[in-house]
């Protein structure tokens, strides 16, 4: 097939059955060759069809899952049509086999002929004429089957050399076939040589192979002469030959180069992990990819025939595995978007019966977990997103205003309160940074802190944590509770009762034990109770700072025993 049929473009499939109709009833090799690029093109067109219908489903935000191809109209015309040129070439090869039978028939009843007389050397001038005419006789029969044709050239030459070796005749009349033969087979090699620089290729192939077939049917030149023009002849038929095969051979060398690229984007569309595409921005730039491929596809040339459409229907399964798989997807996609968009009403229907409520924290706390779930659901369709949220956000914006309009006093003071007890830690920082504070300064601060209200919730652990660990610092740095003078002043009395032998040891020690048992139960009371409060507490709170001293005066207590103790046991 030409390059010209291969390049020409067809808008739709009508277009290739118009062309076809034209064309089918003829049986050349040429049609031939373009009816099978029609084909080919037809159902390029018909695929293209359904890829186009499927996008603009797809694009529409339609489910992919309800699409059905329409049935192709035109198909029962085309597979009619091809069926005409079947019938056609099987009809022109029948009968070319007949006509070529008979030919061969002839040819050989002719060459039968030829023998009779070529072989009787005494009457082989009587029968010049009738020679002659049979060569002519044997040249006009038609084709015979290739197979057979070398074998009748070789028997019909072998006759010629055998007859005119033969013959009887004066030397001028058989100089005269020889000049006459010489001139015809001179032309014969002039044609040949300019068929060497013709452009078309295969037209001068064709030419060539014409004028092979006259020169087995001419007859024999001068012995002198027949290697010369015989090898003039094959000089110019080698040049025509070389050009033909290195034609195909370039066919040849494009076929594989397109071979190769339609395998590579066979890979491509192969090695895509179907399973690994999860969301819908993922499948659209696959998609993207996908048409791009398949815009390359469109692109290159005809691969060998014996695997180009092996290779058309390779990709075609894996483009189709694609799409297959990308409609599965917005089908369930759909389906769980259904139901995000359900537990989302419910959701909105939960935040409406909370809006205007006036429990303040509890309500905030609901509705806090409501949104959080409504950010763990997954998305909904595009069309319904909007909607659904602003419902949602309307509700929670109304609960959320009125509790602000609400508490808004209340967290005025409780900035308030904030500052007043940054304000006390900053003293503590200061009469720690001056290395010369005075008990009765730490209490004063401690004192003002309990009278302070509460604080923003978010500030209150921070600044407890704060105060906490400057006020440990005091206690530990300024002994406010006397402990070492106490521990040092029962040490001596311990040591005056030992020298004046009182067993006052054992007794004590029992005592003190009682006492610490006593406290450390005390301790752990208080623990339990701060640990309460601190978690129920909203902000600052005057009972939580004195539990926090008298925490802090049983600890001192307890280390204060246990000194006790350690001395008694000394």
């Amino acid at each position: 097939m030409s390059e010209q049929v291969e390049s020409k473009m067809y808008a739709n499939r009508q277009e290739v059955i118009d062309r076809l109709a034209e064309i089918v009833s003829q049986t050349t090799e040429e049609v031939k060759l373009e009816v099978n690029y029609l084909k080919s093109v037809y159902y390029k067109l018909r695929q293209q069809e359904i890829d186009a219908q499927l996008k603009e489903i797809l694009e529409g935000d339609g489910d992919a899952a309800d699409y059905e191809s329409k049935p192709d109209e035109l198909e029962p015309r085309l597979k009619e049509l091809l069926a005409v040129q079947k019938e056609a070439r099987a009809a022109m090869v029948e009968a070319r086999n007949q006509e070529m039978a008979a030919n061969l028939q002839k040819k050989q009843e002719i060459l039968q002929q030829m023998v009779a007389i070529a072989q009787n050397a005494d009457s082989v001038g009587q029968n010049y004429n009738a020679f002659v005419e049979l060569q002519k006789q044997f040249k006009e029969v038609g084709n015979v089957d290739p197979k057979e044709l070398n074998a009748l050239w070789s028997q019909y030459n072998m006759l010629n050399e055998q007859f005119y070796d033969a013959l009887k005749i004066n030397k001028e009349l058989r100089d005269l076939d020889f000049k006459k033969n010489l001139e015809r087979k001179t032309e014969l090699c002039e044609e040949a040589e300019k068929l060497g620089d013709a452009g078309d290729v295969l037209t001068a192939f064709r030419r060539l192979q014409e004028l092979h077939e006259e020169w087995k049917g001419l007859g024999p030149v001068a012995p002198e002469l027949r290697e010369e023009i015989w090898a003039r002849f094959k000089a110019a038929s080698t040049v025509i030959n070389k050009r033909h095969q290195d034609h195909f051979e370039e066919i040849k060398a494009k076929e594989s180069a397109n071979e190769t690229a339609k395998v590579a984007l066979c890979e491509q569309m192969e090695a895509i992990d179907l399973t690994a595409i999860k969301t819908m921005k993922e499948w659209d730039e696959k998609t993207t990819a996908v048409l791009g491929l398949q815009e390359e596809w469109r692109k290159i040339g005809f691969a060998n025939k014996k695997v180009n459409t092996q290779l058309f229907e390779r990709f075609r399964a894996a483009c189709d595995a694609f799409f297959k798989a990308k409609t599965a997807f917005y089908h369930d996609l759909h389906e769980e978007q259904s139901d995000n968009l359900a537990k989302k009403i419910a959701l909105c229907e939960k935040a409406e019966s909370l809006k205007d409520s006036t429990e303040w924290r509890s309500t905030s706390d609901m509705l806090i977990k409501l949104q959080k779930e409504w950010k763990a659901i997954g998305p909904v369709s595009h069309k319904q997103s909007n909607a659904v949220w602003e419902r949602f956000r309307a509700a929670c914006d109304a609960f959320f205003d009125a509790k602000e309009k609400a508490v808004g006093g209340e967290k005025a003071e409780e900035m308030a309160n904030m500052e007043k007890k940054q304000a006390v830690i900053q003293k503590l920082n200061d009469l720690k940074s001056a290395d010369h504070a005075e008990p009765q300064q730490v209490r004063d601060l401690m004192a003002e802190w309990g009278e302070i209200g509460h604080v923003p919730f978010k500030e209150k652990d921070k600044l407890y944590n704060a105060y906490k660990e400057l006020v440990d610092y005091f206690f530990e740095h300024l002994d406010m509770k006397g402990q070492k003078a106490r521990i040092n002043n029962f040490r001596e009395k311990v040591k005056a009762a030992a020298s004046e032998g009182k067993p006052v040891a054992q007794t004590e020690r029992q005592k003190l034990q009682r006492q610490l048992e006593r406290l450390q139960n005390d301790l752990k009371t208080y623990e339990n109770n701060l640990g309460f409060l601190n978690a129920k507490s909203k902000g600052g709170n005057g009972m939580l700072a004195l539990m926090e001293r008298k925490k802090q005066d049983l600890k001192a207590e307890i280390e204060e025993l246990v000194a006790k103790i350690n001395i008694l046991d000394e």
